[in-house]
């Protein structure tokens, strides 16, 4: 069993381990991560930072191929089509929202391989979920970061939305798109806005704050993670029109999500932040 205090590195800890194995002990997190104070930081978790990246690159890669392949060779059509009549739009909307949530819940894969693997610590569900950020936060302070976290998220997609507007640049953002497809299909375009408002914060705070980002904690410096993190979850998302606003997000997601120890504060956050942009696309859907 490693201790605690072993001083190896991990990667040679766990260079004859399989990919998915992790130690006996949950590692120390970095001193960085728990704040000059103490009140803030990630509690250890179990698995290994070269779990972290090989569970990141496998779930990644793939997603990021199919969602290149599928922008190139059905995004530019998209707003050609016809109208199609109400029931076909209709049933077209569940249909891509069923469609959207199964491709979100790849992000939940690796880190349920990682969170059930028999080689962890003896655990029951309720531990192993508090692994994953599954765990209580004070109420109050995590009311005021949700605040000002989604002020902050909602100002600076304002601002560049303003910024494209004024200075005539161009990109394209996902809204744009949205946009465009719902003035068609309005129907189908809400069933995307749904699973982005309902389904996508589950799935996408458990992978890339507390999977990846808490991976990066494991060897890196607080901020130096967050900025990753964040910029990953970014071109996750394949949208370069909205990388910027992205990433701003992904940066007030894993800081929340530090500062809390807790997932729950992140996912209304990111939550509230989608179903902003639904709303705001919302009277054009049903003109």
């Amino acid at each position: 069993m490693r201790s605690l205090d072993d001083p190896r590195p991990d990667d040679q800890a766990q260079a004859d381990a399989p990919a998915y194995a992790a130690p006996t002990a949950a590692p120390a997190p970095p001193p960085s991560a728990g704040g000059a104070s103490g009140r803030s930081g990630v509690t250890p978790t179990p698995w290994t930072f070269r779990q972290m990246v090989i569970g990141a690159l496998v779930t990644l890669v793939p997603w990021l191929t199919f969602s290149i392949g599928s922008n190139a060779l059905f995004g530019s059509s998209a707003t050609l089509s016809k109208p199609p009549s109400a029931a076909v739009d209709a049933i077209s909307g569940v249909v891509v929202f069923i469609v959207s949530a199964l491709l979100e819940a790849i992000f939940l894969i690796a880190p349920a391989l990682v969170v059930t693997s028999r080689r962890l610590p003896a655990a029951p569900l309720r531990e192993r979920l508090r692994w994953l950020g599954f765990r209580a936060t004070p109420l109050v302070p995590a009311v005021i970061l949700v605040v000002v976290g989604l002020v902050i998220a909602l100002g600076a997609s304002l601002l560049y939305s303003q910024l494209i507007t004024t200075f005539h640049l161009p990109l394209q953002t996902n809204s744009d798109t949205l946009l465009k497809e719902g003035r068609i299909a309005p129907l189908t375009t809400l069933g995307i806005l749904a699973a982005a408002a309902l389904v996508a914060p589950i799935c996408e705070e458990v992978f890339f704050r507390s999977f990846i980002f808490v991976g990066l904690l494991k060897r890196y410096p607080l901020w130096p993670s967050i900025v990753v993190s964040a910029i990953v979850f970014g071109v996750a998302h394949a949208d370069v029109g909205s990388l910027i606003p992205l990433i701003v997000i992904g940066v007030i997601l894993a800081w929340t999500r530090w500062r809390t120890d807790s997932i729950w504060p992140g996912m209304v956050i990111h939550a509230a932040n989608n179903t902003a942009a639904a709303l705001a696309l919302l009277p054009y859907l049903m003109k």
